[in-house]
């Protein structure tokens, strides 16, 4: 984030007139909330399988940050591509679970049992974005626009890692970590208020999943957890133009 916010800084400083096609580098910083989710863990017996509950409110909400550069093309300059680095880290908190299939302490039938302890999620996002904007109050000083719209979707591959803290199921479980490819859709509103300056608010839909295996140092078994996951974001940033 340093580096990017030194970018911007560097760009500002050395661009004294828009060129025929506009760059960008963005910073931002906001909220996420998964709101949708389904975590399924499979005991190392192959016994059982725990499901959240509460699937509204599964994990916590987290920050949100990155960094997105790109250029908007000459011929048309309402069209843009755009490379997202993107970083949250949501929590898997205490909680009841659902759990279906046959148990070593009781028998076949499900329902209810237990708690779970607290899980870390750590996502790493690297988007390629397409990006359609509108230029609205265009004048001599902002001749893209001093007012955009957007709209944003992309291509992510996401690294995730997941990481047992204090659970009583896998207190002696190693993090395991993830690649994967997921899809995020967006939408947003820039505000020019400098003439190589604009603020911007956008909203964003992200889905992403994980597979991975919780290994037990003590036993070398393996748990095999799959996270399903649907976050919705909003975030402020400054994006520098060229």
């Amino acid at each position: 984030m340093r580096l990017v916010i030194s970018l911007i800084a560097v760009c500002l400083v050395l661009t004294a007139s828009p060129a025929s096609a506009e760059w960008f580098a963005d910073a931002y910083a906001g909220y996420s909330l998964t709101a949708s989710n389904d975590v399924t863990v499979h005991s190392p017996a192959g016994l059982s399988i725990y499901r959240d509950v509460e699937f509204d409110r599964g994990l916590d909400n987290a920050l949100i940050y990155g960094a997105r550069f790109g250029r908007y093309f000459d011929g048309a300059p309402f069209l843009g591509l755009a490379v997202d680095l993107f970083t949250f880290t949501p929590t898997i908190g205490p909680q009841q679970l659902q759990i279906d299939g046959c148990v070593p302490s009781g028998g076949c039938s499900g329902g209810r049992g237990g708690t779970t302890g607290r899980i870390t999620v750590d996502t790493v996002g690297l988007s390629l974005d397409l990006m359609l904007r509108l230029p609205l109050l265009k004048t001599d000083k902002a001749p893209w626009g001093a007012l955009q719209p957007y709209i944003t979707g992309g291509v992510p591959v996401f690294k995730t890692t997941v990481t047992p803290r204090t659970t009583a199921q896998f207190r002696n479980q190693d993090g395991d970590t993830d690649v994967s490819v997921g899809y995020k859709v967006g939408g947003g509103l820039a505000f020019q208020v400098a003439p190589n300056l604009m603020v911007f608010a956008e909203y964003r839909y992200i889905h992403s999943e994980a597979s991975v295996d919780l290994r037990d140092s003590a036993t070398l078994k393996k748990t095999p957890v799959h996270l399903d996951l649907d976050t919705h974001a909003a975030v402020l940033g400054l994006s520098a133009r060229w």
